[in-house]
């Protein structure tokens, strides 16, 4: 987009009339510079959440955002509003609606949110998180296998800040081999700078045996 919305400076008597207006005033999005998907980055935007039925893409909720919104804040933010509407709008004998999402809308601040709206959602957590390494490397808890027998889980309940949560981790056959390749990789790759640094050793002179040692 080109352009921008600009604020034009009030009197003192708009001012007060300002103040009589609903606190539901719209306010202008900002159209500035943001992170773009096009690769455009000379170029400012603004950018649209919505949400469509999964049947047809038929949209239902439509809320313009600044151009530079942060996903995790904003998505987070759209997701309860969709839900506390569909909770009121759909019939009371139908399956309460469920939020699933990958681990890039997982936060504390974001979970905290769902628990209070009472948002029922499955989500991945970060595999960078400082809990889910911990979790990870945890050597307690009895591995059960999948019901299609490519691999195993295990179940924790996690004490968080957020509340509790219920963590699944999955180990599967094709992923250990995966892991399995990677770190045969890292090895060959550190054992080849290894014997690299031993052929420079062992073409230097020293003067003595002690110089060669400590080298």
């Amino acid at each position: 987009m080109h352009g921008q919305y600009l604020e034009e400076e009030k009197t003192g008597k708009e001012n007060v009339e300002e103040e009589k207006k609903s606190e539901e005033e719209t306010i202008p999005i900002a159209i500035t510079y943001g992170y773009s998907r096009d690769h455009r980055a000379d170029l400012k935007q603004w950018m649209l959440g919505l949400a469509t039925s999964h049947d047809g893409d038929i949209p239902m909720f439509m809320r313009p955002l600044d151009g530079n919104s942060c996903d995790k804040e904003s998505l987070s933010a759209i997701v309860t509003d969709v839900m506390t509407q569909l909770r009121q709008t759909l019939p009371t004998q139908e399956q309460e609606p469920l939020a699933v999402f990958d681990s890039g809308g997982y936060s504390q601040a974001n979970m905290t949110r769902y628990n209070e709206a009472k948002i029922k959602w499955i989500s991945r957590v970060p595999e960078t998180s400082k809990e889910a390494k911990a979790a990870a490397q945890e050597e307690t808890g009895d591995w059960h296998p999948l019901s299609d027998r490519s691999g195993q889980y295990k179940a924790y309940i996690m004490d968080l800040p957020q509340g509790k949560e219920r963590w699944v981790i999955v180990r599967t056959k094709v992923g250990e081999q995966a892991a399995r390749l990677q770190m045969e990789r890292k090895v060959e790759k550190a054992k080849d700078q290894w014997e690299k640094k031993l052929w420079h050793l062992s073409k230097q002179e020293f003067a003595c045996r002690d110089d060669a040692e400590a080298a």
